[in-house]
């Protein structure tokens, strides 16, 4: 496995980042064998990573298999930082208490436009939107879906593993009005409007039991299957808001999104 910690100056947040690409490579096994070689014979599918609140782009790597799993299904993964931001344009949602002079970094635009920008012209990674997938946990699965149904004709499939399902935290029951700066990034009216227009990555939804959450996903469960809207949704008992569960459902997820690259056709999981 190729895995590249990048460090560039970024034309939208204006500040160096930081971006780590997993690449499926050479194994082990390969690595003896006659005309081996490092050029890809095509590129790569890839899936955009996101993490949740308090961590960073190298949390995926070290609470969680992904590497290994990316490995054996010959798909790219991208993490990057977003701090505590919600993969949001935060000028949008603090437009009520603007601080004067202080520029709000936007990153929904850095997810959406200068990171695939970046990886898809720097590795052999498709650019296509049926080759590219989004998923986060928590913090990440709330950008995942607000991003991915926002823009649905850019991904295949969006996965949200444990996700903030609302920024909406009190009276989401009682079906509250979205204010118009949060409408933007609400996720299920976002969902609702690429119904509407007949644009929709399939969506992997999932959470445990014994999540602190449990509630307001109970709620958004409910709400996807009262609109039904076609997913997949796999309710665990026993799990909590835990890596232990990311950990198992990234796996299950990268198993169920659909692909049809030359990669997985040729063999959907290869041994390392």
């Amino acid at each position: 496995m190729a895995h590249f910690t990048c460090n560039f100056i970024s034309y939208v947040l204006n500040r160096a980042v930081d971006v780590d690409v997993i690449i499926p490579g050479v194994t082990s096994t390969e690595a003896g064998e006659p005309g081996v070689t490092h050029k890809p014979r095509w590129k790569y599918p890839v899936l955009y990573l996101l993490h949740g609140y308090c961590n960073d782009y190298s949390t995926w790597e070290r609470y969680t298999s992904i590497e290994r799993y990316a490995e054996e299904r010959r798909i790219a993964v991208v993490t990057f930082s977003a701090e505590n931001n919600m993969y949001m344009k935060l000028q949008d949602v603090k437009k009520e208490n603007p601080i004067e002079g202080l520029m709000e970094p936007d990153y929904e635009k850095f997810l959406m436009e200068e990171l695939p920008d970046f990886v898809t012209s720097m590795f052999p990674i498709s650019e296509k939107p049926s080759d590219t997938y989004i998923a986060g946990l928590s913090m990440g699965g709330f950008g995942a879906l607000s991003n991915g149904f926002r823009y649905p004709d850019r991904f295949r499939a969006v996965g949200a593993f444990s996700p903030l399902t609302t920024q909406l935290r009190k009276n989401y029951r009682e079906n509250p009005e979205v204010p118009a700066y949060l409408e933007k990034y609400e996720p299920l009216l976002l969902i609702q409007k690429a119904m509407k227009r007949g644009e929709m990555p399939d969506l992997y939804y999932c959470y445990g039991t014994e999540d602190f959450l449990y509630d307001m996903q109970d709620w958004f469960k409910e709400k996807l299957e009262e609109n039904e809207v076609k997913c997949t949704i796999e309710v665990l008992p026993d799990y909590g808001h835990e890596w232990a569960f990311w950990d198992r459902e990234v796996k299950a997820f990268l198993d169920w999104i659909p692909r049809t690259d030359p990669y997985y056709k040729e063999a959907p999981i290869r041994r390392i």
